[in-house]
């Protein structure tokens, strides 16, 4: 049953799969013939060969693995005949090793990630007058998403002649943007909604309006045409954000995850981006009815009841949406909503324990929440909504506003990040950039932290 009526439900504890689930609930959520396979460390041949050795005792042959480019990492992609039904079976249960205690590898589904479709009036082709000055600090940050319209997006703020950073290998001969989905240099948005250019260019906006910073922006095509991507292609393009130097990794998806927290091999990559002083700006998540049946299913076998209401599927305690829900451990990773500073929209998910931030939307209409479409000379009153493009305005005005001695190696944390927006709010006569909103702090947003474009 869907309901327009937007406050909050009864506090519940995290979903966890119940001893016997039903994975075909999940089929569609995960790559079949595929897994993840995450180290502590970077594998030795040796390692491998014995993590091989237990596939091989149970039935599971010529496996082909994958790595990313000649990246040193922690995580593969293992891929043979039914080797998921191994970790989605009742024997081995998802994200859990089988106990060689060598090097503590983790074997995990390789799970989707899909950007919701957006429709807007595109009728008007913007132009742009690039007014980015070489005085200003510049900010890399990187767009994991469905790349860019060269026709729509601002080019003069798209990173090019790209170098490694000093002790990064990862990538070393591609110097733009590049395509993880078909693994070229093709990172023209082809998504109908064209979502990975809404996105840059709300990032790029807050840039725009900097006295003191500018940004390059890496476009990075994780997500296909129809917006759907994987986890380990999105790990490979972690991996080139951090060899090309990227500040910020901008995150406009995620996905919904039914198993215990933490999902290891997220854990590791936010892990190294902390090691390395790289902000993860990602989104709460948006409301989809086919991962609304499989969490309704999933709560009624474990409660032994349904819920009270749809929108308490839109509560991250009850609906876990990844990397959301890692935000409460992780020092370097925002999690992003959207508000009217009243209510988060009705679409979008809300925790005050998983939320760190809420965007204060544009324009409340047709019972919803939106933001202005980004681009100049656009259709007059065409608008979007999500959490995804509340997430790159947080992300734009997070970068715009803050320092590099903030991005510190293995010492990052988001609270400095925030604490300088409040400050920047306080030292300017009349500036609401930065608030907290007391309502929102019940049970929606973590202290009810608002920012405003």
């Amino acid at each position: 049953m869907e309901t327009s009526e937007n406050k909050p439900g009864n506090s519940f504890t995290s979903i966890t799969i119940p001893c016997k689930p039903d994975y075909s609930l999940l089929e569609k959520t995960y790559r079949k013939n595929e897994i993840i396979v995450s180290f502590e460390e970077v594998p030795t041949k040796e390692q491998i060969e014995t993590v091989r050795g237990y596939f091989h005792k149970m039935g599971i042959e010529n496996i082909k693995i994958n790595t990313c480019d000649n990246c040193e990492l922690p995580v593969q992609l293992w891929q043979a005949e039914n080797i998921h039904t191994i970790i989605s079976g009742k024997t081995i249960k998802a994200g859990s090793g089988p106990g060689t205690g060598t090097v503590g590898e983790h074997y995990s589904l390789n799970f989707l990630s899909e950007i919701p479709y957006h429709t807007w009036d595109k009728s008007a082709k913007p132009t742009y007058k690039n007014e980015k000055s070489t005085l200003k600090e510049v900010v890399t940050i990187a767009v994991l998403d469905t790349g860019i319209d060269p026709f729509i997006v601002d080019q003069g703020y798209i990173a090019h002649d790209l170098q490694n950073q000093p002790g990064n290998e990862c990538f070393a001969e591609v110097q733009n943007g590049w395509n993880f989905v078909d693994n070229n240099a093709d990172i023209e948005d082809d998504n109908p909604g064209r979502h990975g250019s809404l996105v840059t260019q709300f990032i790029i906006n807050e840039f725009k309006k900097s006295e003191d910073r500018t940004v390059r922006i890496i476009p990075l095509k994780t997500h296909d045409r129809n917006g759907e991507g994987d986890l380990f292609k999105i790990f490979c393009a972690a991996f080139y954000a951090i060899a090309k130097g990227a500040q910020i990794i901008n995150a406009s998806w995620g996905f919904y995850y039914y198993e215990s927290l933490p999902y290891e091999p997220l854990k590791i990559l936010i892990d190294v981006l902390h090691n390395k002083g790289i902000l993860l700006v990602t989104a709460a998540g948006n409301q989809d009815k086919s991962d609304d049946r499989i969490a309704e299913e999933i709560y009624r076998i474990k409660h032994h009841g349904g819920l009270l209401n749809a929108f308490q599927l839109r509560d991250l305690a009850i609906h876990q949406f990844l990397p959301a829900c890692l935000s409460n451990t992780e020092a370097n990773l925002i999690t992003v909503t959207t508000t009217d500073g009243v209510n988060v929209a009705r679409t979008e998910n809300h925790s005050d324990t998983f939320v760190d931030i809420g965007v204060i939307a544009d324009k409340n209409q047709n019972e919803d929440l939106w933001f202005n479409v980004p681009f100049e000379q656009s259709s007059a009153g065409a608008v979007v909504r999500g959490s995804s493009f509340a997430t790159a305005i947080a992300t734009g005005i997070i970068g715009a506003n803050c320092g590099s001695e903030l991005y510190t190696a293995n010492t990052i944390n988001k609270q400095l990040f925030i604490a300088k927006l409040f400050e920047i709010t306080r030292n300017i006569a009349g500036s609401d950039l930065c608030t907290k909103h007391a309502g929102l702090s019940q049970r929606l947003i973590k202290n009810g932290v608002c920012i405003q474009k």
